[in-house]
């Protein structure tokens, strides 16, 4: 084939996908070890990503099919990033954080605590860093299977086959740090799954609903931004370090304040 493998780009690839599939696994056995949490929640925290993407993907590809079909009406192409930032961040935020919220309901007193907010939150966006950082691998594998031999291609028809030759030439032209941006942006979803998680925990186990509102938003803000990022061609690396920024910097704040009513609440218990 024209392009050949990209040694330093499979290395970042490689270390990209390995990382995006053991660092939530890690992360997750230490906040469980930690706050005597079991696996288990870590599984929930699973089942609501999952859950929440049976509906979301959905919904996304229907308003996707609905305004190019001419169903909808169409968006102004100078407003369409803005239309889109805002519809797409609001409907992660929805369907993601109404899904926490089901979790916590049927878990009850077993993921009434703030440790279990933290092993259900890393088990939610661990899973979304798992299953990316296994497409990475498998990608890289097929891609690999591609370069190294045209017996794969000459089993594919005229038009197929070039296609895939195109697709693999993209893929050897990919810059060698972008799949690096990409487990940048992992640790960063994991930081705002995190918060979002003892958010919803909060509404709940402190009767204070305007905190699930408050997750829909930031949820929906966190990813409206990225999204503008990318649709005005901000430097991947600028958007990566606003993502990191914003995420461990509400997790402080959103973790020091649950942490806070959590003791207010055990000192009123003990009253």
């Amino acid at each position: 084939m024209e392009n050949s493998p990209n040694v330093v780009l499979i290395v970042t690839f490689l270390l990209a996908g390995t990382f995006n599939v053991i660092f939530p696994l890690i992360l997750g056995w230490w906040i469980i070890k930690r706050k005597g949490t079991s696996w288990k929640l870590f599984g929930v925290g699973v089942l609501t990503f999952i859950g929440s993407q049976i509906f979301h993907l959905p919904a996304v590809s229907g308003l996707t099919r609905a305004f190019s079909s001419g169903l909808l009406l169409h968006v102004d192409p100078g407003s369409a990033p803005f239309f889109n930032a805002i519809v797409l961040g609001l409907l992660a935020g929805i369907f993601e954080e109404t899904a926490r919220w089901i979790g916590y309901k049927l878990l009850k007193k077993k993921g009434d605590s703030f440790g279990s907010a933290l092993t259900l939150g890393v088990g939610h966006g661990g899973i979304e860093a798992i299953i990316i950082g296994g497409s990475v691998l498998a990608t890289l594998i097929s891609i690999l299977s591609l370069s190294s031999s045209d017996t794969v291609l000459s089993g594919l028809g005229p038009n197929q086959a070039e296609l895939a030759r195109q697709q693999v030439q993209a893929y050897w032209a990919t810059p060698w740090h972008m799949p690096l941006a990409g487990a940048v942006e992992r640790i960063a979803a994991l930081g705002l799954h995190i918060s979002l998680s003892v958010m919803v925990w909060v509404a709940i186990s402190f009767r204070k609903p305007l905190w699930f509102w408050l997750a829909v938003l930031y949820h929906a803000v966190v990813d409206g931004l990225a999204v503008l990022g990318i649709s005005f061609g901000v430097n991947i690396w600028l958007i990566e370090a606003g993502l990191i920024l914003i995420s461990f910097g509400m997790l402080y704040v959103i973790i020091k304040t649950a942490k806070r009513l959590d003791q207010e609440r055990v000192v009123l218990l003990n009253l």
